[in-house]
């Protein structure tokens, strides 16, 4: 008998204790769970062509969210990368020896002109033949000069090749039009999940018009507010314990990550020494959900060791 009594001395007061409320710590304040929030978009527009997630998906970093069509890029960058190429290769040998044969005759005419107007000077001062003849010899002979000049320098440009700044531009061009294309393909920044899509097939976007937001499962925190004495035990950085109501017991390590300087809930003027510990500041504590058990909207407590009880 004295063995029953025991025992049920014992479940009862087991029972009264899982009835009464746990006894809340001093170092202890309740917050909310949030998340960093990503808008993705392309930074140019598009038709929306292909959609491969839904609402709710779990994505990682780099995965294919939804495919824009803009039809003149692809064939805007075969343009380019065909100048970009015909530039890089340079004028063709047959381009050369053209130019050059054309030098070569006019240089061949030059001489021929200037032997032409000399001999006229001597015919002239032996009065054979006319001023005129004479002037006609000698302009010819000019003239030729200029033209063999003109072809040379065209055979030195063509042996020059392109130049380095045409294929600059040619480059710059291409790599624009790359980046362009790359923007047709929206992807997930990182690990997340797709909480809002806002497109479907067949949708035209204007540019930066938002095509979903993501949350970033890996960047949760919670924003608690603590009184103002606190604040001497409480430093960037520090490490506190999260506890959630999901997992009983079990303590999740977070690092206070911001500190605001400025008091809220509180009266314009502070006068009395009770007034001011009413003051209250908010700490961010940025929480390791390396376990994927924590959730946004979730209900936390955060407890400080710091600070004392």
């Amino acid at each position: 008998m004295k063995a029953i009594t025991q025992s049920v001395v014992l479940a009862l007061t087991l029972l009264l204790a899982a009835c009464n409320p746990t006894h809340r710590a001093d170092n202890l304040v309740s917050g909310t769970i949030e998340t960093d929030e990503v808008r993705v978009a392309s930074r140019y527009g598009g038709r929306v062509e292909k959609i491969s997630a839904r609402e709710g998906d779990s994505l990682k970093a780099g995965q294919m969210l939804a495919e824009l069509n803009a039809a003149e890029l692809p064939a805007r960058r075969e343009r380019i990368a065909a100048q970009l190429a015909e530039l890089e290769a340079g004028p063709r040998p047959q381009e050369i020896a053209a130019v050059k044969a054309e030098w070569e005759a006019q240089s061949a005419n030059l001489e021929q002109a200037r032997a032409d107007a000399k001999r006229a000077e001597e015919l002239f001062a032996q009065k054979t033949i006319s001023v005129t003849e004479r002037d006609q010899l000698a302009t010819r002979a000019q003239w030729l000069e200029k033209t063999a000049a003109a072809a040379k320098s065209r055979y030195d440009l063509l042996l020059a090749g392109t130049r380095p700044e045409q294929i600059s531009q040619a480059r710059a061009q291409l790599a624009e039009l790359d980046s362009q294309l790359r923007e047709m393909k929206i992807t997930a920044p990182s690990d997340s999940v797709l909480e809002v899509l806002n497109v479907k097939v067949g949708d035209v976007l204007a540019p930066n018009q938002g095509v979903a937001t993501l949350l970033l499962t890996n960047h949760l925190w919670v924003r608690v507010f603590v009184p103002e004495p606190w604040l001497g035990h409480i430093k960037l950085g520090d490490s506190a314990n999260v506890q959630v109501d999901s997992f009983p017991g079990k303590d999740f390590a977070g690092v206070v990550e911001q500190i605001a300087r400025a008091a809220e809930f509180t009266p314009r003027n502070v006068q009395t020494v009770d007034e001011r510990i009413k003051q209250v500041f908010g700490v961010k504590v940025r929480l390791d959900n390396a376990s994927n058990d924590l959730r946004a909207g979730m209900s936390a407590d955060v407890v400080f060791p710091n600070v004392p009880k």
